[in-house]
């Protein structure tokens, strides 16, 4: 095993017997071969796009495999055994297509060299096969020859890991983009290259990121289209006296579908970690079944889904292992699987997902142990935040805003991550903090002030949301007729986590933002060259106490 995907690595060096996270062996491996498999289907994908060959299934499919690889996301060997073996005969299926196009189209055949990812047949699609196949293909860190092209081909597949999740989110609204499976197939493909170059490398990175960016409009747009727009929304953190059902995850249609669902049942909906933006939208709205935000972020769980009462639904990125009085009240849905977790099955051409076994279970259930009280503000996505657009022009103008602070990303476990909070209450009261992603639990029950009516702290949603942060800052540059981008008087402190969270560090590499904090650790796939190459180029940079980033933060550095 060796596995450096996400910050929690171990000793910041690399997982080796088990994850941090809960990852077994046996799934490592497993992961690990569906990737080598996925490298393999993108080589004749590639080649088949570049003949016009287009099979919208298998680019579906392709991005929803990857979106199984991201950080706790699946668990389960049998998807995996399932996921390999599909990406194999869709490989296979593919490489018939595009071998007869080529011979009709060049009346020849096709000769280039065929990586051994795109050669690779399995002779029994049994789970032990594929793990001892996936031990030979795990990353081999004594025989690497150059580590800093390793460390950034290992940033672009984590990211592509990333900007897939982000399709697979705006597919389920019907929405997607050629051009983002097109370079998905490109950047895998560029992989299999044998001489490729640090310069190359990093331009495909930078690539990437403006991927994300794009891939992060195109889901803000699927979620405008069916939700309406976030408004800025008051959300409460007590529970009533009905029993519960409680979403964690990113999955918006999954949230509504389960709020029609329950309507008129007794039985309550609450959100928890970044599925708390849900409240924010307008469609929800008309849902008064839909309670509050319970909990934390994603990695409080363990001490905290207990005390719910009722059935859990893990949507998206953010499982962990059940303790095991609980585990019967968990269930997953989409591409999360843990093994005998049950799973609510995809939803069918013109249906609903069936949340009925939740629902039955929680009608059964005592009503949620009450956590915290209070309230937070949700909601200050790109049309909200651009409504303060001519209110934060002029403090800015008259000094009466110093500086924004873009504090966003992922929350984690380490007690390094006490850092975020720290830095939220340091910050001076001429400071604005704009946020996305689930770092904000750091903060956001704090009672942050205002600056000219103004509030300090303005949450724009989910990880996803990132998109809504570049957009309202791209119109604060016009407001101040500012030249460049980096002009703004705003510092980028990002903490990464896992593989969205890259692509929230190559969007603003590829703005050419400059002094961007990466925390609370450096990825460690980043040799100390390539770290070198990239404070040179980008001033990236991780980050250092709270009183000394504070300070060079608001003097732009």
């Amino acid at each position: 095993m060796f596995c450096y995907h996400c910050q929690e690595a171990k000793k910041n060096i690399v997982c080796d017997v088990t994850g941090i996270c809960g990852k077994k062996e046996n799934v490592s491996s497993l992961q690990d071969l569906l990737m080598y498999s996925i490298k393999g289907l993108a080589f004749y994908a590639h080649k088949s796009l570049e003949l016009g060959i287009i099979e919208a299934k298998t680019d579906q499919f392709t991005a929803k495999a990857l979106f199984s690889m991201v950080t706790n996301v699946n668990f389960d060997p049998a998807d995996f055994v399932a996921l390999i073996t599909e990406t194999n005969q869709r490989r296979n299926s593919l490489r018939a297509l595009f071998l007869a196009a080529y011979r009709q189209a060049h009346d020849t055949e096709f000769a280039e060299t065929i990586p051994e990812e795109a050669q690779w047949q399995f002779e029994s699609a049994t789970e032990a096969d594929f793990i001892t196949k996936g031990a030979t293909v795990v990353i081999d860190k004594e025989h690497i020859e150059d580590e800093d092209l390793h460390g950034l081909q290992e940033c672009l597949l984590y990211a592509i890991k990333g900007l897939a999740s982000l399709m697979v989110h705006a597919h389920a609204l019907n929405s997607e983009k050629q051009e983002l499976y097109r370079f998905i197939y490109a950047a895998l493909s560029y992989t299999l290259q044998p001489n490729n170059s640090l310069e190359s490398a990093l331009a495909m990175n930078i690539e990437c990121g403006e991927m994300g960016l794009s891939a992060m409009a195109m889901l803000d747009q699927a979620n405008m289209a069916h939700f309406g727009q976030q408004q800025p929304t008051q959300v409460y953190k007590d529970v009533w006296e009905k029993p519960g059902i409680l979403v964690t995850g990113h999955d918006l249609q999954d949230i509504e579908e389960l709020l029609e669902q329950t309507a008129g049942t007794g039985v309550d909906v609450y959100t928890h970690g970044e599925a708390i933006t849900a409240h924010a939208y307008s469609a929800f709205k008309k849902f008064f079944n839909l309670a509050g935000n319970y909990g934390n972020a994603w990695q409080d769980q363990r001490t905290q889904f207990s005390k719910f009462k009722g059935p859990i639904l893990v949507s998206t990125n953010s499982i962990q292992q059940q303790k095991k009085d609980y585990k019967d009240k968990i269930f997953t849905t989409g591409m999360v699987g843990w093994p005998e977790i049950k799973h609510i099955a995809d939803r069918k051409p013109g249906q609903a997902k069936d949340f009925s076994p939740l629902i039955e279970q929680a009608k059964k259930c005592e009503a949620p142990t009450l956590l915290t009280e209070g309230k937070v503000t949700v909601g200050y996505a790109h049309h909200a935040l651009t409504e303060l657009l001519p209110a934060i022009t002029e403090a800015i103008t008259q000094g009466d805003i110093q500086r924004i602070i873009v504090l966003a990303g992922c929350d984690g476990r380490h007690k390094e991550r006490r850092y975020y909070t720290q830095i939220a209450e340091a910050l001076p009261e001429n400071t604005l903090i704009l946020t996305a992603g689930d770092n904000k639990y750091r903060f956001h029950d704090q009672d942050l002030g205002t600056i000219n009516t103004i509030p300090r702290l303005l949450d724009a949603g989910q990880s996803n949301d990132f998109h809504s942060i570049i957009v309202f800052l791209q119109a604060l540059q016009k407001s101040l007729a500012l030249p460049h981008f980096n002009d703004l008087p705003v510092s980028y402190n990002i903490a990464w986590y896992e593989q969205k969270t890259i692509i929230m560090m190559l969007a603003l590499l590829s703005l050419e933002v400059k002094h961007v904090r990466i925390g609370p650790t450096l990825p460690p796939f980043f040799t100390p060259n390539l770290l070198q190459n990239l404070a040179d180029q980008f001033s990236l940079k991780g980050i250092d106490t709270v009183e000394n980033d504070t300070a060079a933060m608001l003097q732009g550095l």
